[in-house]
C-alpha cells in the first residue's frame, strides 16, 4: 500500500509540473514599446498604447457597418444576439463619389463614427452608466473610380474586372502628370476633407486603405506591387504631412510580403480571412487561423508589428487563439449583404448561422479574453508614454 501511494504521489507531481510548464502556455505578449510608423496625435498615441497593452492577452471585438444600407444596424444586431456591443466599429468611404461638395457622400459614415466615439449608436447613448467610454473607430475604403459615362451618368467601380482604371505608372514611378493621377488626387482631397472632420474632434482612426491589394481583384492591386507601394507611400505622405491627419493609425492589409511598403508608413498589419465553405453547408471554421497570423507577422521586414484579423466571416475561438499563440489584436466580422429578417444566408456574415452559430457568437462576446465596448477605458485619458 505504501509503495502504491508513493507511485500515486509521484504521478500527481509529474502531472502538476507538466501542466505548469507545458500544458499552460505563457501569454505571447510582446515587450517594450509598440513598433509603429508616425507621427500621431495624442489620442492616436493613447489608442496605440491601449492596443499594445492588450496585444497577446486579449482580442478586441469588432463589427463592420453597412455604409451602403443604413437600414441595417449591425451593432444593434450584435447586441440583440449576444447582450454585448463590439468595442470596434468599422466604417467605409465606399459611397464617396455619389454627391457633390463640400463633403461628398460618406458624410453619413463620418457622422456615425463621431457618434460611435461618443459611445452612441443611431443617436442613442449605449452605456449611460459609463459616459467616459469611447468606441474605437476603423475605416476602410472601397475606392470607387469613374468607369464610363452613359447618357450623362457616370458609373463608379472598384473591381478590376469592372473598370479599366489603373494606377498611373511611367518610368518606374507614379505618373503625376497624368489625368488618372489627377483623379486619384481629387479623390484623396475628398477623403481628406471627411477624415479632417474626425481630426477636428480629436478622434483617432484605424485607417485601412488599399486593402487586399495582392489579390489584384481591386484596381489598386491590378498593376502589381511597385505601383501599389508607390501609391500607398504617396497617400501616407499626402494625408499625414500635407493634410496634417496625424489622427490616422495606418493599417496595412496588402496580404503578401512583396507588397509591403516603407515600414515608417505602417502601424499595424492585418489579414482578411474568410473560411472556405466550398465543401460544406456553412463556413463555420472556428480555428485560430494561426498559419495566417504567423505569415502576416512574417511579412514585416526586420521589426514586429501588431497583427489584426481585419475582416472575417467565422470568428476564431478565443481559447484556440490563446493556446496557439495566435492572439489577433482584433477581429472584424463583415456586414450583412441582404435583408433577410434574421434568416441564414451565406452573404450575411453576422445575421443567421451560416458563418457563426448564435451559440458561438454569444460565447465569443462573453469570453474573458474578448474586449467589448463596456470594458474599454476612457481612451482620452489613457497613458501617453
Amino acid at each position: 500500500m505504501k509503495k502504491a501511494a508513493w507511485h500515486i504521489c509521484v504521478s500527481i507531481l509529474v502531472l502538476f509540473f507538466f501542466l505548469l510548464f507545458v500544458g499552460c502556455p505563457a501569454d505571447p505578449q510582446p515587450t517594450g514599446t509598440p513598433v509603429v510608423g508616425g507621427p500621431h496625435s495624442p489620442n492616436a498615441t493613447r489608442l496605440l498604447n491601449y492596443l499594445f497593452d492588450q496585444y497577446g492577452k486579449n482580442i478586441i471585438s469588432g463589427q463592420m457597418d453597412t455604409a451602403w444600407n443604413p437600414s441595417m444596424d449591425m451593432v444593434a444586431s450584435v447586441h440583440d444576439d449576444t447582450g454585448k456591443y463590439p468595442a470596434l466599429k468599422g466604417f467605409d468611404l465606399i459611397q464617396l463619389p455619389y454627391s457633390g461638395e463640400p463633403y461628398y457622400a460618406g458624410k453619413e459614415q463620418i457622422d456615425e463614427a463621431i457618434e460611435w466615439w461618443e459611445g452612441k449608436n443611431d443617436g442613442e447613448k449605449l452605456l449611460p452608466g459609463k459616459p467616459d467610454i469611447h468606441g474605437i473607430v476603423a475605416f476602410c475604403w472601397h475606392w470607387r473610380i469613374p468607369k464610363l459615362t452613359i447618357s450623362g451618368s457616370t458609373v463608379y467601380e472598384f473591381y478590376t474586372d469592372r473598370t479599366d482604371f489603373r494606377i498611373p505608372w511611367s518610368n518606374d514611378q507614379l505618373d503625376t502628370e497624368s489625368a488618372e493621377f489627377q483623379t486619384i488626387k481629387d479623390d484623396l482631397d475628398k477623403a481628406a476633407a471627411l477624415l479632417k472632420l474626425l481630426k477636428d474632434k480629436d478622434i483617432p482612426v484605424l485607417w485601412r486603405p488599399l486593402h487586399e491589394a495582392s489579390g489584384r481583384w481591386f484596381w489598386w492591386g491590378a498593376s502589381g506591387p511597385q505601383p501599389y507601394i508607390a501609391l500607398w507611400e504617396y497617400m501616407h505622405n499626402y494625408l499625414t504631412n500635407e493634410k496634417g491627419l496625424d489622427n490616422l493609425i495606418w493599417v496595412w492589409n496588402g496580404q503578401r510580403a512583396d507588397w509591403f511598403p516603407n515600414p515608417k508608413t505602417v502601424d499595424i498589419v492585418g489579414y482578411d480571412r474568410y473560411t472556405d465553405a466550398s465543401t460544406s453547408q456553412s463556413a463555420r471554421n472556428y480555428s485560430s487561423q494561426k498559419p495566417y497570423f504567423s505569415q502576416t507577422r512574417a511579412m514585416v521586414p526586420g521589426k514586429d508589428r501588431m497583427v489584426a484579423l481585419t475582416e472575417n466571416g467565422a470568428i476564431p475561438d478565443p481559447n484556440e487563439c490563446y493556446l496557439d499563440e495566435a492572439m489577433w489584436l482584433w477581429f472584424m466580422t463583415w456586414n450583412n449583404a441582404r435583408n433577410t429578417n434574421g434568416e441564414t444566408h451565406k452573404d450575411n456574415f453576422w445575421t443567421g448561422e451560416y458563418h457563426n452559430t448564435n451559440a458561438h457568437k454569444t460565447y465569443v462576446y462573453n469570453h474573458a479574453r474578448v474586449i467589448t465596448l463596456d470594458e474599454l477605458p476612457d481612451l482620452t485619458k489613457y497613458r501617453l508614454d
